[in-house]
């Protein structure tokens, strides 16, 4: 009697005529990005960096209140959840009357050539 998973495999194998990948560690499925992927990453580091210094941050001062910067964060972002509900369809329409006709004549041009 065989394995169940070795038949698994072998169906795999003569259904695609290679066997099947092995699954990638969790850290490479966690960190594995590109060298690009770094380097943007490694600049949004910097410009957080820079805004965190123009504010002149010191987590060491006495001053510091993390919880009460947190709930100023969290109601400084529901004010601007308010804001976006109030007001986003404006921004949304406008865009849309300029972008909305460039990509339907985008797609109609191209569709000769699309699959």
């Amino acid at each position: 009697m065989t394995d169940p998973g070795l038949e698994t495999i072998g169906e795999t194998a003569a259904k695609t005529g290679r066997l099947p990948r092995d699954k990638r560690h969790v850290l490479l499925r966690l960190f594995g990005i590109s060298v690009w992927g770094w380097f943007k990453l490694a600049l949004l580091c910097i410009l957080v960096g820079f805004f965190v210094m123009a504010s002149e941050f010191d987590p060491a001062s006495p001053d510091v209140n993390m919880m009460g910067a947190l709930r100023n964060f969290l109601a400084s972002l529901g004010g601007l959840l308010a804001w976006a509900a109030r007001n986003f369809w404006k921004p949304a329409i406008l865009g849309a009357t300029f972008v909305m006709p460039i990509w339907i004549a985008w797609r109609a041009l191209s569709l000769p050539f699309r699959k």
